[in-house]
């Protein structure tokens, strides 16, 4: 009788239950449409959609989800039209080896592409009447493509390239800052066109073989963005005047540059871009998201980010990230705002952190380029050594702590718009030089490549996404810009090929070794002319010494050397004069590699079989009322097909 009563009041709650259910969702006619959602999840793409979202994929339909199997896929990267209900986005991700990149991992190349290679001499720009330093030199996207396919960039362990700007640029020359020059657009940051290639560059087929070739690679394609002007040939300028400022000249009498940052002209033959203008605002980041899905590309460099209104760059972020992050994709969005190192104390440089902070953040930058960095270090440390290495320590320290938390900001010790380092270590009073006129920097001597070698050393073995200036990685000498930017020479020098050949070891071993790549900077020993810090990651432990002093000797806890000519001996480290080594410990990699292989079901705590009793126990009861609860839908589903017929 009991059992009969329990019964009856079951399939009442049933009934009342699915009566519930039936009421709430919806009859044909009146079914809510979802937003198409999309995750990838235990190596299948999954996308919420009613109907199949790309049927050109081998998408199998699971529930209110579309599946697709990655390993069905070839490695490399992909990037999936999705369009279903009404909604239409884009599915970006990588299989294989390079699914698990994060930017940190990066080993970037900025590369000037009318300075590098010239692949292909039918495209070059004819004379435009400038200068010649300030010439168009041939160089195009092809010479790119070839230097990728010939393994350059991969025996430097670089993984990533950034590529100077790519829209077309004005014909003719125009006067240059210092009113006596003349300079053509051969570096890309004059824009004319807003969606066009520069046919001097190779135009867009150029550019695509260039991404295929670095993605088929693993290697990540950047491209610099212009967001602060356009040239007054642009055509938005022509159409469009009341979309720029009516600004002064940055720098003149009443027009500072901090003051005036977001109206004032870089030259008057430049038109600063008003972001405040909505139309504006709207054309130019669908120009961003355009470049982008057009070219498949991996990241942005933004250029003079603090000249324009902080909602361009809050705007900018959010529409990439909508449209080429749905699946995790990490697509990395690096700023350039300049700013320098105003002294000794953190309180001196507490603006010039806080300016460069200000642009990163979840709907900002990924990162910035790290001017306080290059600034103290660069300026004090390496060029002409007036600073010690406890010096460069508590700099490399501060950036570490200084940015915001999670940015991935990228050092440097050279760029296209500062003097070749090189030059600026050999310190003969040429390297602020910048036109044939003058006297222009020559060979380094031969001390000054070692000086570099320390420089190097430190770059790539401390945190963030690593920027070496095309030619830095071999020792290319040269003023300031335009003289930083000459048509570089392959054909190396014998100092120069032993640089090249220690940047290529020291690329290629951060790249294999995690620690260098995501590891955490510590201090382990600094003097006056010796560094010694680990570099800290999960898995491994790397102490990295720099010593531009003479031999000496430092107790480590360590036991290899890994790079290097120093000696391990009983626990002390015999360092050779103006050296770079890197020492860790020889089961490292071993031991890694077993955490790896291990699980965590490999992991068994005390008392473990009491602890997996309950643990079934508490999995029994979930897995009961999740029957539970699916009965009811199953029987509510039933009657509201039962309503439709």
């Amino acid at each position: 009788m009991d059992l009969v009563r329990g019964l009856v009041l079951v399939r009442i709650a049933l009934f009342l239950v699915s009566l519930m259910l039936v009421m709430i969702l919806p009859v044909s006619g009146e079914e809510e449409m979802l937003p198409m959602t999309q995750s990838i999840e235990e190596g299948r793409l999954k996308v919420t959609a009613s109907t199949n979202p790309n049927s050109s994929y081998e998408f199998v339909q699971n529930g209110s989800s579309w599946e697709l199997d990655l390993s069905t896929l070839p490695d490399g990267k992909h990037t999936i039209g999705l369009k279903s209900d009404g909604y239409e986005q884009l599915a970006v991700f990588w299989t294989g080896a390079q699914s698990g990149f994060i930017w940190e991992d990066a080993l970037i190349q900025m590369v000037m592409v009318d300075r590098f290679v010239n692949g292909n001499t039918s495209n070059d720009g004819v004379s435009s009447g400038s200068s010649f330093e300030a010439d168009w030199q041939g160089g195009d996207l092809q010479g790119v493509t070839q230097m990728i396919e010939s393994g350059y960039f991969e025996d430097l362990g670089i993984n990533a390239i950034w590529l100077s700007p790519l829209n077309t640029n004005p014909n003719g020359s125009f006067i240059a800052r210092d009113g006596v020059h003349r300079v053509s657009g051969y570096h890309g940051y004059w824009p004319i066109e807003p969606r066009q290639v520069d046919p001097r560059y190779g135009g867009e087929d150029a550019l695509d073989e260039l991404v295929e070739a670095a993605h088929s690679r693993g290697m990540r394609v950047m491209a610099d963005f212009i967001i602060n002007h356009v040239h007054e040939d642009h055509v938005y300028f022509q159409e469009r005047p009341e979309w720029f400022n009516d600004g002064c000249l940055c720098g003149t009498s009443g027009c500072e540059w901090t003051d005036r940052r977001l109206d004032c002209l870089f030259m008057d033959y430049m038109p600063d871009i008003d972001w405040s203008n909505g139309e504006a605002r709207d054309q130019m980041v669908s120009d961003a998201l355009w470049w982008i899905e057009r070219f498949d590309l991996d990241g942005l460099r933004i250029d003079a980010v603090k000249h324009v209104d902080d909602g361009a760059i809050t705007a900018l972020s959010t529409a990439i990230k909508q449209r080429f992050e749905g699946t995790g994709n990490d697509f990395y969005l690096k700023g350039e705002t300049a700013m320098g190192w105003a002294g000794h104390s953190l309180e001196d440089n507490h603006e010039q952190y806080a300016t460069i902070n200000r642009y990163i953040s979840q709907d900002g930058l990924d990162g910035q380029a790290d001017f306080v960095l290059y600034h103290a270090v660069v300026d004090n440390v390496f060029s002409n050594q007036h600073m010690d290495y406890q010096h460069l320590d508590y700099w490399t320290n501060r950036s570490q702590d200084q940015y915001v938390h999670g940015a991935i900001m990228t050092p440097y010790i050279g760029s296209h718009d500062t003097p070749r380092i090189i030059s600026r270590m050999e310190n003969d009073g040429t390297q602020w030089n910048q036109w044939a006129e003058q006297e222009t920097p020559g060979i380094p001597s031969d001390w000054a490549y070692a000086r570099l070698e320390q420089a190097l050393g430190w770059l790539l073995t401390t945190p963030g996404a690593p920027v070496i200036y095309m030619g830095d990685e071999f020792g290319m000498h040269g003023g300031a810009d335009p003289d930083n930017r000459r048509m570089l020479d392959h054909n190396l020098t014998s100092q120069q090929q032993e640089l090249y050949d220690f940047t290529a070891l020291l690329g290629k071993f951060r790249l294999e070794n995690e620690a260098l790549r995501r590891g955490a900077y510590s201090t382990y020993y600094a003097d006056a002319n010796l560094l010694a810090y680990e570099m800290v990651s999960e898995g491994q432990e790397l102490l990295v010494v720099l010593n531009r002093g003479g031999s000496t000797t430092l107790d480590v806890e360590y036991d290899t050397v890994l790079i290097g000519q120093a000696e391990l001996t009983g626990g002390v480290l015999g360092i050779p004069a103006f050296s770079v080594n890197i020492i860790g410990y020889d089961s490292t990699e071993d031991d890694a590699q077993d955490i790896e292989e291990r699980g965590p079901d490999d992991f068994v705590h005390e008392g473990g079989s009491e602890e997996v009793g309950e643990s079934d126990i508490r999995s029994s009861t979930t897995l009961q009322n999740g029957l539970i609860i699916l009965v009811f839908i199953m029987l509510a589903l039933l009657i509201q097909t039962i309503r439709r017929v």
